[in-house]
């Protein structure tokens, strides 16, 4: 069977913002969903981790689950991180390195997210992080959520700093 991707949203960054809200783009229409984004960067001169959180439609963002995740990065020191969070999947959208005019582009899928149970994402993130470290990096992030109702929506988490500027795109996978 044919599959095709149907737009469902486009959010643009314009302003500094620690959590990008995406609201009503998960619904029992769809089971699979690709999310690009790009050009995400941050103008802080710290380091950030750029996550993913889902919620559940209301004002609440879903913190208090349990996620669990493992992201490897493919650099000069090919690092791999294995962990769990309460709170969100570290790395999601990818990570910069701390200075200044960095940004991170790529293309993740959410499974399942309107289901109740389990939530799997999966993403890949390039990183121009050359300014600072002197390399570019590759990040492949994987992740779980155990939930217990439909998730509606995702946030863009920053634990650290704020995006400034970037291009989420939201399709929904139709077969």
């Amino acid at each position: 069977m044919a599959k095709s991707l149907e737009f469902i949203n486009r959010t643009d960054i314009t302003s500094a913002s620690a959590n990008v809200v995406i609201s009503n783009v998960f619904s029992s229409k769809y089971d699979k969903y690709k999310i690009v984004f790009s050009n995400l960067t941050s103008i802080d001169s710290s380091g950030t981790h750029l996550s993913l959180r889902f919620h559940d439609g209301s004002s609440t963002i879903t913190s208090n689950y349990n996620y669990c995740l493992m992201n490897q990065s493919c650099n000069i020191s090919a690092t791999a991180q294995v962990s769990s969070s309460n709170s969100y999947i570290l790395r999601f959208f990818g990570e910069m390195d701390g200075a200044s005019g960095q940004c991170t582009s790529g293309v993740g899928y959410v499974f399942n997210p309107f289901g109740s149970g389990y939530t799997f994402a999966q993403s890949m993130s390039a990183q121009d992080t050359s300014k600072n470290s002197g390399t570019s990096e590759i990040r492949f992030s994987h992740g779980v959520l155990r939930n217990s109702s439909s998730m509606t929506g995702f946030v863009l988490h920053n634990p650290n700093r704020n995006y400034d500027e970037g291009t989420i795109i939201t399709y929904g996978i139709l077969e």
